[in-house]
C-alpha cells in the first residue's frame, strides 16, 4: 500500500469528480424523461449502463493507484507490486473502452428517436454496428494481447505477445472520434428540413451537436495512447486514463443537455412551463404535410357582420404533419411541435 502516491492522487481526484458530474447528468436526464416527458427509451438505459461502467473503470484505476499507478518503476516497492498495478490498469482499460462504446451507442439511439429519413437511419445503424464490433474486439484483445494472459501485466512470465495493442488503440480511438463528429454533424441535416425559423434551427442544431466536444476529447485521448508503448507504463499512461474518463463523461453530458430542456423550462416557468415557453414550429418534414379545410369551429357568424350588410364567414385552414411525427422531438428532447392555423374571411351576401 506504500506504493500509493505520485500522479495517483491527482488521477483519482479527477476521475471520481467526473463520476459525480456523470451521475448528476444521468440522474437529471432520467428524471426529465420519466417524470416530465414520460418517454424513457433505450438511450436512457444505455446512459445508465455507461454510468455503471464509468464507476467500475474508476474503481479499477483507484485500485491500481494503490499499487503504484502514477509512479515510476524505481519508486514502487517491488516487481510484484508493479505487476499488480499493471493488472488493475488493464482491467480498467476494458471498462474504459466499453463505457466509451456504450456512450456512442447512447448518442446513436438518441438520434434514432428523431430521425425519419431512411438514409440517415441506415447510416446511424451502420455506425452502431461498427462501434459494437470494435468495442468488443478492443475489450477482449486488451486482455489477451499476450499468451498466457498473465504475461500482459507480468513480462517475467514465459510466453509471447502476439498483438501490438497500441495499433488497436489508435484504430479504436480514430473510429470513436469519427463517430463523435458524424453524430454531431447529422442533426444539421435533420433540423434543416424542419418547418422552423432560421434562428431556431441554429439553436436546436447546435444543441444536438455538442458531441463535437467529445470528439475533441477523443482526439486528445488518442494522442495520449503513445503511453502504451512507454517504458514507464503505469506512469506514462496516466494522461490516457484521464482523457478516457473525460471523453466518456463529456459524451454523456453533451448528449444529455438537449434532453434537459424541459427540466429547465419546468424550473424557470413552473409546471405550466410547457405552455408558457416558446415552442418550435414543426412538422418534421414538410413533404409529408396534409391540409384540410373546416368551416365549423364554433365561430358565431354574426360576429363577422359588416356595415355593408354582408357577413365575413370564417374559413380556417389547418395543416398538420403525419401523426407519427407529432411529438417525436418533444419526447426526445423537449422540442414541441406547433401546428399553424390561418384564418381568412370571405364576404357572404346577406339574405333579405
Amino acid at each position: 500500500m506504500s506504493a500509493y502516491g505520485g500522479l495517483g492522487l491527482m488521477t483519482n481526484a479527477v476521475l471520481w469528480a467526473e463520476v459525480v458530474v456523470f451521475a448528476v447528468f444521468v440522474a437529471l436526464r432520467l428524471y426529465t424523461r420519466k417524470h416530465i416527458l414520460n418517454a424513457l427509451g433505450l438511450d436512457d438505459y444505455l446512459v445508465s449502463l455507461a454510468l455503471f461502467l464509468q464507476i467500475v473503470y474508476t474503481a479499477f484505476v483507484t485500485a491500481a493507484s494503490l499499487y503504484g499507478l502514477g509512479r515510476r518503476y524505481a519508486d514502487v516497492d517491488d516487481a510484484r507490486t508493479y505487476s499488480t498495478a499493471v493488472k488493475y490498469e488493464v482491467c480498467s482499460q476494458v471498462a474504459g473502452i466499453m463505457v466509451i462504446g456504450v456512450g456512442k451507442a447512447a448518442v446513436g439511439t438518441f438520434l434514432l428517436r428523431i430521425v425519419r429519413n431512411k438514409i440517415h437511419i441506415r447510416f446511424i445503424w451502420g455506425c452502431l454496428v461498427v462501434t459494437a464490433i470494435i468495442t468488443l474486439f478492443a475489450s477482449i484483445t486488451v486482455v489477451i494481447q499476450c499468451l498466457p494472459v498473465e504475461k500482459t501485466w507480468n513480462p517475467s512470465i514465459e510466453g509471447r505477445c502476439w498483438l501490438d495493442f497500441s495499433k488497436v488503440g489508435y484504430t479504436v480511438g480514430s473510429w470513436f472520434v469519427a463517430a463523435d463528429f458524424s453524430f454531431a454533424i447529422l442533426p444539421w441535416f435533420v433540423i434543416w428540413d424542419l418547418n422552423m425559423k432560421y434562428k431556431e434551427k441554429i439553436t436546436v442544431a447546435c444543441g444536438l451537436s455538442l458531441g463535437v466536444f467529445a470528439g475533441i476529447c477523443g482526439i486528445i485521448r488518442t494522442v495520449a495512447l503513445a503511453g502504451l508503448n512507454a517504458s514507464e507504463y503505469i506512469y506514462d499512461t496516466v494522461p490516457m486514463l484521464i482523457w478516457s474518463a473525460t471523453e466518456s463523461c463529456v459524451t454523456i453530458m453533451c448528449s444529455s443537455i438537449p434532453v434537459l430542456r424541459p427540466l429547465y423550462i419546468r424550473v424557470r416557468y413552473g409546471k405550466e412551463g410547457k405552455n408558457t415557453s416558446n415552442s418550435y414550429q414543426l412538422p418534421l418534414y414538410g413533404s409529408r404535410r396534409k391540409y384540410g379545410r373546416f368551416s365549423r369551429f364554433g365561430v358565431d357568424p354574426s360576429a363577422g357582420e359588416s356595415s355593408s350588410g354582408s357577413y365575413q364567414a370564417a374559413v380556417m385552414k389547418y395543416h398538420t404533419s403525419n401523426v407519427s411525427d407529432e411529438n417525436i422531438l418533444w419526447a426526445a428532447a423537449g422540442i414541441e411541435r406547433t401546428d399553424e392555423i390561418s384564418v381568412s374571411y370571405e364576404p357572404v351576401e346577406k339574405k333579405s
